[in-house]
């Protein structure tokens, strides 16, 4: 699939000319035409090397006992679905050197999650009213600021256990960082619900950005070096090259989500807030071609990732293994997506690729992670 030429083309309806948006990656191999939608996955470049903690099983089996002695679930069905999401397997492999009793908070708080994503985002019944979820999260988010303010609802009362868990084992400022990131991933699910609402699919530059926060890896990101053992420097996380790893790291996840998460997506759901989507809606492109054209773009961002990582010169030892956990949480989610039944998809993974492009995307809000001055 020939990537998102430069050029012009004529409407045939109205005669008149309608220019293309420019390229994202130029690609001198591609071809033109339309292909037939298809749902197997190709493979997917990761030359980063997988770790497990030993403990998952364990990890799994008490975070879906949390699930169910909460109560976030509706029937049975939802249950298992939760259960086959295999989260354990996911933690073990974003935190392989992580330290129990932690890595079971940070287990029972994924697993919540995924609830919370299936009972209010993507399938619930606010899921396209933004106003209406609006006034359930904040109702939510204060028992995570405040976990002495249980009984609104039992997903409150969940997050606000774990809330209370943090307090013992995190710092304040780590705890800040997670209850902030916690905000902007709730505002972001009211905005995914006003394009259900519209049923719009949102433009590109829109959706990079929103994908960012409205994933829930922003977040889990902030749980890293409490599941470690230790805090992240305040004066190195804040500095635009830590902020530049922080954003291609969850840009990459998101991404791989949206192309692993797409048929199941496509079969419970109504909306298009899909990478795969908005290829298809913005460019017109074919389910085949906006896969291509995903791939390419994920692969293009995990490489500006690599070079960010490589890079680093800072004096913190922490901050060197908070980069590698966040190398973990880019391979750990691939091997994880091929173990839950949660998204009903495989793919293979080949740790070597040629990438004959290596200059920023031609998308404005994220440009600025291939400035010159970040790695020098």
């Amino acid at each position: 699939m020939l990537v998102l030429l430069v050029g012009q083309r004529v409407a045939a309806s109205q005669g008149r000319t309608v220019r293309r948006r420019p390229a994202l990656v130029t690609d001198p191999t591609a071809t033109e035409g339309r292909a037939k939608m298809t749902r197997n996955l190709p493979p997917l470049w990761c030359p980063l090397p997988p770790a497990r903690h030993p403990d998952w099983v364990r990890l799994d089996h008490d975070a879906v006992d949390f699930v169910r002695e909460q109560g976030l679930y509706d029937s049975d069905d939802q249950l298992w679905r939760l259960a086959s999401t295999r989260v354990g397997d996911l933690v073990a492999r974003v935190s392989p050197n992580g330290h129990h009793p932690v890595l079971q908070m940070v287990a029972d708080f994924y697993l919540w999650l995924f609830a919370f994503d299936d009972a209010y985002c993507d399938e619930g019944a606010l899921s396209n009213d933004p106003g209406g979820l609006c006034l359930e999260t904040s109702r939510i988010l204060r028992a995570a600021e405040v976990p002495m303010c249980t009984g609104s609802n039992r997903y409150a009362d969940a997050l606000a256990n774990i809330s209370r868990r943090l307090d013992s084992t995190a710092t304040g400022v780590q705890h800040a960082r997670w209850r902030e990131a916690l905000r902007s991933y709730f505002h972001f699910q009211s905005w995914e619900a006003e394009y259900r609402r519209r049923r719009e699919t949102p433009p590109l530059e829109e959706y990079v950005v929103a994908r960012l926060q409205s994933g829930a890896v922003k977040v889990c990101f902030t749980l890293l070096d409490i599941a470690d053992g230790y805090e992240l420097p305040a004066d190195e996380f804040e500095t635009p090259l830590m902020r530049a790893l922080i954003e291609t790291a969850c840009a990459v996840i998101d991404w791989d989500n949206d192309i692993a998460s797409y048929t199941k997506e496509a079969q419970r759901g109504h909306d298009t807030i899909n990478l795969r989507d908005i290829f298809v809606q913005e460019y017109e492109l074919d389910g085949d071609g906006a896969l291509s054209e995903a791939l390419r773009m994920r692969d293009h961002v995990l490489a500006r990732f690599l070079q960010l990582s490589a890079v680093y010169t800072g004096t913190s030892e922490y901050t060197r293994r908070y980069i590698r956990s966040l190398g973990h949480w880019i391979r750990g989610n691939l091997d994880w997506q091929n173990s839950t039944k949660r998204y009903g998809t495989t793919h293979p993974i080949v740790g070597q690729r040629t990438l004959p492009v290596t200059g920023p995307l031609r998308i404005e809000s994220i440009a600025w992670w291939w400035d010159d001055a970040l790695t020098r």
